[in-house]
């Protein structure tokens, strides 16, 4: 006895399917063979379709992550001089330039210091004045033979020790002068205060912290990158971010990526630069980045009338004019199209409408795919 094939038996249940129905029409069984010999023509008659190729699009993966803002350098600020804090001049969040006054350190004390180290100037000027005016009396009287040289030695040493207490004295109020300039501490650079240690009335010592600030116009943007992306931020130069829910896009300029690969998480750091041109960028603010590959990917796309989705993904193709399926494995859905991941090539032709097909059906090619 002759076996059926897989194919034959399914080719045949709608066949079968046919005859059944019409042994069952009513009022048109044996006295009509034509109507009969219709249906049967009907269902043995292969359906109608049309084949389409995948879409393929040249496209750059993206990647979003959680980032934060940081500042680009920071620094900070210290007293020159020890002593009591008279005033804090800055906030928080406070953006200077350079020579911008911060604080004072006792500052009366230092201005009583300068007018002692001037004093102290004036007076030994006024004795070079009188050992100058002595030294050129003895220097007449010695010409004339009236005092003998030990006196004029003397009222010369007199003078060169006057001179000499003078510049002790310069020196002092210049000390003096710079420790008074001192008491002031002033912005060394533009940026933003971003930590306050200080309040007024605290006794401070020299090198101790007060303050610190982020320098410059510039912030960094940091985020974690799973390993896997590595391959595809070869040749990255800039990416894209966000600050804040209403924020517009913005774009960082790459600064570095971290060279090792962390092991408790899996991901590595990449850091990029933006200028800062208002207010909304803080250090301290998460930022949602967006890394684009500069690496292109080939992606595959289906209308979504041609991929079966209910049980699982498939494509339906045609094999010896029947309906054949392929399994695929499917990714993002934009604008009724389907993306193919895995299963498809792009010279492989699919049914364009699967609806209402099913394996074996008997089908004829009538355009699409196979008219190019």
């Amino acid at each position: 006895m002759k076996k059926i094939s897989a194919t034959s038996a399914l080719i045949l249940i709608p066949i079968v399917s046919a005859l059944a129905l019409t042994a069952c029409r009513p009022d048109k069984g044996d006295d009509d063979p034509a109507a009969a010999a219709e249906t049967l023509e009907q269902a043995l008659a292969p359906r109608e379709v049309q084949l389409i190729r995948p879409e393929v699009r040249e496209e750059h993966a993206t990647l979003e992550l959680v980032g934060e803002v940081r500042p680009f350098d920071t620094l900070k600020i210290s007293s020159e001089v020890a002593g009591k804090v008279d005033r804090v001049l800055v906030k928080v969040g406070d953006r200077v330039q350079p020579g911008t006054p911060l604080l004072e350190v006792d500052r009366e004390t230092f201005h009583i210091y300068l007018e002692q180290a001037e004093a102290n100037l004036a007076a030994a000027q006024a004795d070079l004045n009188l050992a100058a005016k002595a030294l050129e009396r003895k220097r007449d009287l010695l010409t004339d033979d009236t005092i003998p040289q030990a006196a004029f030695d003397e009222a010369e040493a007199a003078h060169e020790l006057a001179r000499a207490r003078v510049a002790a004295a310069e020196a002092a109020r210049s000390l003096a002068a710079r420790n008074s300039e001192r008491s002031v501490v002033r912005a060394p650079a533009s940026g933003a205060i971003t930590e306050r240690h200080v309040v007024a009335g605290q006794w401070t010592d020299v090198g101790e912290r007060l303050l610190e600030m982020a320098i410059g116009n510039t912030v960094k943007i940091a985020a974690r990158v799973p390993e896997a992306w590595a391959a595809k931020l070869s040749g990255l130069e800039t990416f894209e971010f966000t600050v804040g829910p209403a924020g517009g896009r913005r774009e960082a300029r790459l600064y570095s990526v971290q060279p090792v690969v962390e092991e408790a998480s899996r991901s590595f750091e990449i850091v990029g630069v933006a200028k800062v041109n208002d207010g909304e960028l803080r250090p301290g603010m998460f930022a949602n980045v967006i890394c684009t590959s500069p690496q292109p990917l080939t992606t595959l796309w289906l209308p979504a009338a041609a991929v079966a989705t209910s049980d699982m993904s498939q494509v339906m193709m045609v094999a010896d004019d029947v309906v054949v399926f392929r399994r695929v494995r499917i990714g993002r859905r934009l604008d009724a199209m389907i993306e193919i991941v895995d299963g498809l090539s792009a010279e492989d032709a699919v049914i364009a409408e699967v609806a209402g097909l099913h394996r074996g059906l008997p089908v004829l090619i009538v355009g699409g795919a196979d008219d190019e």
